[in-house]
């Protein structure tokens, strides 16, 4: 049974309600795997934070007197009473009111130690007021003097739709920069992992797991993984968690010899490399899916790290097969069959997949992981021209937050891009899919996100995203708004400048532009004012898909005109969304009012100024060499761009925004005044 059916039914519980005090004991095995005591630390201080001091923790069944209990069970022999047989199957667990001679024992039970750390956090959300993003949501549970479990409680979760549901923190700008976190990962990395936890996804998508010359933090990260029962993989240019970037490093400090060259005509070398990160790994004793690719140190084909890379696309394909072969073959031996595999058909991958040039290998236990397409976030024509055997196991990567032109500092695919995309691939697919990884690195801003994806990977058939976003307002922000709230996010997701038409049937917002794509075009807009020339269309792709603006989309003829339509129709979406908001937050429960003004009043205020940002700018090529009046706009716009974000930095989050790179708010605003200053 899935998540959205957890149902409250009799299962020979006591005959009343179970009232939980602060005195009532929580017992869990001391054989218990590691991961689950380090949830059970989480337990504890939801307890306290509910009843004000801590509880009393036992380990032995012997202990528990006549009072109500907690139970906490998975394999220990000393709670197997306690434990229901039929909870059963990959992940499954279950939070039963259970009668122990007259004694009511609350039991969190899972089939395996994920399974019970999920029923662990599925009490604190139901029972103790902590709901999964407590953390990004500045939460403060409500103090009580006892928590009642009703009679008969007993919910029941089966295995998930998606086996592996993985988080990808990439561009990290915003979470270096965090003055929270200032000088270690610890708290930075232990906040991301409980909430995926809490979330119900089980795999980190990490880089480069090295210990030479010095432990890298991606390591340090998939220990911290490790001890909270969480599996690692490699992104798709750190194949079985190697870098090439590191070659020469390894071949120095580990081998103690003068590096040799990368050669893909020569392997060996490049299997000795390999051999050491697996060994590596296992030594660590990460739960691994090991990424099979041959990609560049940087986000770049093999070719630009490797002297001896043919030239042409369908050798290059061959050198690709070829290096998936030999990291398939070193698994197998190293670790055996039962390991788990995934490709990442990226960039050129994709492409030479569907130019039908390259085809990963067929072992049995490696997903093809496809990912979805460059610069906008659909399903890339890789997969939409292929129609994989009955016993493929097919996965889907896909961007929240993404550096180039995709969403950075305001949510923009939204849940129910999110879901159009997982559905096409499990529909093009042979079966259920076997991987999903989302990325997101600032997490901050895309937490709705990230939650709508962890619910649909566990209950793929019964999710839908309009009742979702509904029931997550309903629980962030109280019952009596939550349908309005909801309505709102949908607005805002709309109101997006769709500055290309789709091109897949019935695909809606398949392009948008998102805030990054902003900063570029502000960023081009005030080089070509500073050269003094007016350009009607100064928004270059470049052959990359920079903007990807169809003039003729927008009833224009040059970009520009599309620009100044385009930021404006946005600008009316968001003046009208940000007024609701205005109207809204002080009606809303204190507990749910600042995460709504962190998740969406901010944003929505940020968006519309920098879409106005933007349209100023524009406005300033149209008016050249008149154009200082708009130069004084946009300044106004780029300093509100500015105070959006700062009302979102408060307790924890202070300084949440100074490590801003990528979007580079402050160096926006500094090149409008240095331009605006060259026009007066």
């Amino acid at each position: 049974m899935l998540i959205a059916m957890a149902t409250l039914a009799a299962l020979g519980g006591p005959a009343d309600d179970v009232k939980l005090g602060p005195d009532a004991p929580l017992l869990v095995g001391d054989a218990e795997p590691q991961p689950i005591h380090r949830a059970v630390e989480d337990l504890r201080r939801d307890l306290a934070k509910a009843f004000g001091r801590d509880t009393p923790f036992v380990t032995s069944a012997s202990a528990l007197g006549r009072e109500p209990a907690i139970v906490v069970t998975c394999s220990d022999p000393e709670t197997a009473r306690f434990r229901d047989p039929s909870v059963r199957g990959l992940e499954a667990h279950a939070v039963t009111l259970r009668d122990d001679g007259g004694s009511g024992r609350v039991v969190l039970q899972g089939a395996d130690a994920r399974g019970t750390i999920y029923a662990i956090y599925t009490f604190c959300n139901r029972f103790l007021d902590v709901p999964p993003l407590w953390f990004w949501a500045s939460w403060e549970p409500r103090r009580v003097e006892a928590v009642v479990v009703p009679k008969g409680t007993n919910l029941r979760f089966g295995s998930p739709h998606v086996p592996w549901r993985a988080w990808f923190p990439n561009d990290q700008d915003l979470l270096r920069g965090w003055p929270y976190a200032a000088g270690s990962i610890q708290k930075r990395y232990e906040a991301m992992l409980e909430t995926m936890l809490r979330l119900k996804l089980n795999v980190i998508d990490v880089g480069t797991i090295r210990d030479y010359p010095t432990t890298s933090t991606e390591l340090r990260l998939a220990r911290m993984a490790r001890a909270r029962g969480i599996a690692v993989t490699t992104t798709h240019n750190r194949s079985l968690g190697s870098g090439l970037g590191w070659w020469d490093e390894y071949w120095r400090t580990v081998r103690n010899t003068e590096p040799p060259p990368i050669s893909c005509r020569d392997p060996g070398k490049l299997e000795e490399f390999w051999t050491y990160h697996i060994e590596l790994a296992q030594r660590e004793r990460l739960e691994m899916i090991w990424s099979i690719g041959f990609r560049a140190h940087r986000d770049m084909g093999f070719w630009e790290d490797v002297p001896d890379a043919p030239q042409n696309d369908a050798e290059r394909a061959a050198v690709i097969r070829d290096m998936m072969d030999r990291q398939v073959a070193l698994v197998n031996r190293l670790v055996g069959p039962q390991a788990t595999m995934r490709t990442v058909l990226y960039n050129e991958c994709s492409d030479y997949f569907a130019a039908g040039l390259l085809r990963p290998p067929d072992a049995p236990n490696l997903i093809w992981n496809f990912c979805s397409a460059r610069r906008d976030h659909f399903p890339a024509a890789d997969l939409r021209g292929y129609a994989p055997p009955a016993d493929r196991q097919i996965g889907y990567y896909m961007n929240l937050q993404f550096t180039s032109t995709g969403s950075h500092l305001a949510q923009g695919e939204g849940p129910w891009k999110m879901a159009r995309n997982f559905r096409m691939v499990e529909d093009a697919g042979p079966g259920p899919l076997t991987f999903s990884v989302l990325n997101a690195g600032n997490i901050r801003e895309f937490v709705l996100g990230l939650s709508a994806n962890a619910a649909m990977m566990w209950d793929f058939d019964g999710f839908d995203a309009d009742r979702f976003v509904q029931t997550f307002c309903a629980r962030y922000f109280g019952q009596e708004q939550g349908q309005e709230l909801a309505a709102l996010y949908r607005d805002f997701f709309n109101s997006y400048w769709q500055q290309k038409r789709p091109d897949i049937e019935g695909f809606e917002r398949q392009y948008i532009f998102h805030d990054q794509r902003i900063a570029r075009a502000g960023r081009d807009l005030l080089r070509a004012l500073r050269r003094r020339q007016f350009e009607a269309n100064a928004l270059d792709d470049r052959g990359m898909g920079w903007y990807r603006i169809v003039p003729a989309d927008s009833g224009t003829e040059t970009q520009l005109e599309a620009v100044i339509k385009g930021t404006e129709a946005s600008a009316r979406k968001l003046r009208s969304i940000t007024s609701a908001c205005d109207s809204l937050v002080e009606k809303l429960p204190t507990q749910g009012r600042t995460f709504f003004n962190d998740n969406l009043r901010v944003q929505a205020r940020f968006m519309l100024a920098a879409n106005l940002w933007l349209n100023a700018l524009a406005r300033a090529m149209v008016a050249f060499p008149d154009c200082e009046s708009w130069f004084a706009e946009a300044e106004e716009h780029a300093e509100a761009m500015r105070s959006a974000l700062a009302e979102a930095e408060h307790g924890v989050f202070e300084g949440w925004y100074s490590g801003d790179e990528k979007f580079g708010v402050a160096d926006r605003l500094a090149e409008t005044r240095t331009a605006r200053a060259q026009f007066r």
